[in-house]
Order: C-alpha cells, then structure tokens, then sequence
C-alpha cells in the first residue's frame, strides 16, 4: 500500500478545520501504522474501526483516541473485547438481533453509544453499498425504539456508497434518516453521515467538499436531534 504522508496530512487538517462535526477516519480503507499514526498526529481523534483487528491497532498507536466499531455485524467476543480491554463504547447495529449482542456481550452496560444503522440509497455514488447493510424503512422506527430503550447515547447511521458525485446524496440519506427519526418518536444524539466522500479522478469531477460540508449541515439541523451530547 503506498502512503503519501503530505496528502494524508493536508487531507486531515482540511476535514478537521471544514468539515462541521467530528472527523473519523474509516481504518478499513488503509490500516497502514505509519498512516494510523501520522492522521492522530494531524488532528484526527476518533477512528472508525470494523474489526477486532483494528481496534487493536488503533489503540496501541493512540491509547486516547474513540474508537467506534462501526460494522453492523460482530462477534460476541470481539465486543467483549473491546468494550472490556479497549474502552470502545460506540457500536452500530442493524437489527435486534445485534442489538441483543451488544448487550449481553457488554452485561447490559450503561454507558453505550449505539448507532442504528440505516439503508439508503446509492443512486449518486460509483459503488453502492444499499443491499449491503442497513435497518430499511420499514423496520428501522422499531429498531431506533428499542435502540433508545437500551443506549446510553442514540444515534444513527448510514452509508451513501462509494465516490457519491452528488450533495445530493446526503440530502436524500438525512431525510430518509428524519422521516425514520420521527416515526420511531425518539431524540437522537449522534448522526454518523458515513463515507462516500468524493475525489477527483481521471473522467470524474465532483463539485468541491465544502458543498457536500455545506448540503450535510443544513439537512443535520433539521433533524430531531439532542444538542446536550
């Protein structure tokens, strides 16, 4: 895997100063150390980690970071442990089932961060991830109240997919996310938009971040949210 300290560095004072929320970087898409290390070292304090791996290895090179462990599907014993050894204590989940995991796995905690996470649609991205993961429409408000039920903090998730070349497609996710929101009759704490950010290759221009920062902030505001967490 190549890294190009200079890029990684520009890349994360650019989402730290701009982007309005907190910043994590997805460690699936390059678990390089060297990398790991020089995005905390840049500003980047919470990772989004999909494995037991990766908690791991993110928590040896910064003891103090957030972890979330973002897949929607996990083994008992890799929650355990990072709930027990690493002190993670953001989780995402798409169905009960998983919800009843977490759980049982952390002996029913009381200081959980759980994120329901929500399919939507991929229409403005390169690569979809729709029939992947993700709670839909019609299952998602029991979901978020049983969720509310059981988290410490609430929150929400989702993935528009891969190179989305539109704003448009935080648009779309953050009003499937308030329509689910409000039919479920909670407050959420957390939104997590996800992936999806676009970069420029040969053939492909998407318009410039700062209007997909801009399209997400004003859908964020709309939604029923907490502003206490």
């Amino acid at each position: 895997t190549c890294i190009r300290p200079h890029a990684a560095a520009r890349a994360a004072r650019f989402f730290t100063e701009k982007f309005p929320g907190k910043v994590l970087y997805a460690v699936k898409a390059n678990p390089s150390p060297e990398l790991i290390q020089l995005l905390g070292d840049s500003g980047v304090t919470h990772f989004d980690v999909a494995s037991i791996a990766e908690v791991r290895l993110v928590r040896r090179i910064h003891p103090q970071a957030t972890l979330c462990f973002m897949h929607p599907v996990k083994a008992p014993e890799a929650i355990a442990e990072a709930y027990f050894q690493h002190g993670v204590r953001t989780f995402s989940l798409d169905s009960h089932d998983e919800l009843a995991k977490i759980m049982a796995a952390t002996d029913n905690a009381a200081d959980l961060t759980l994120c329901v996470r929500l399919r939507v649609s991929s229409g403005h991205s390169k690569l979809s991830l729709a029939s992947k993961f993700g709670a839909g429409v019609e299952d998602a408000p029991d979901l978020l109240l049983a969720t509310r039920q059981a988290a410490d903090t609430l929150g929400v998730c989702f993935h528009v997919g891969s190179q989305a070349m539109s704003p448009q497609a935080y648009a779309d996710a953050l009003a499937i996310a308030r329509a689910a929101i409000v039919q479920a009759g909670v407050t959420v704490d957390v939104v997590d938009v996800g992936g999806g950010f676009p970069s420029a290759y040969p053939g492909m221009m998407p318009p410039p971040l700062e209007a997909y920062f801009e399209v997400i902030k004003t859908h964020f505001e709309a939604l029923p949210i907490s502003y206490s967490a």
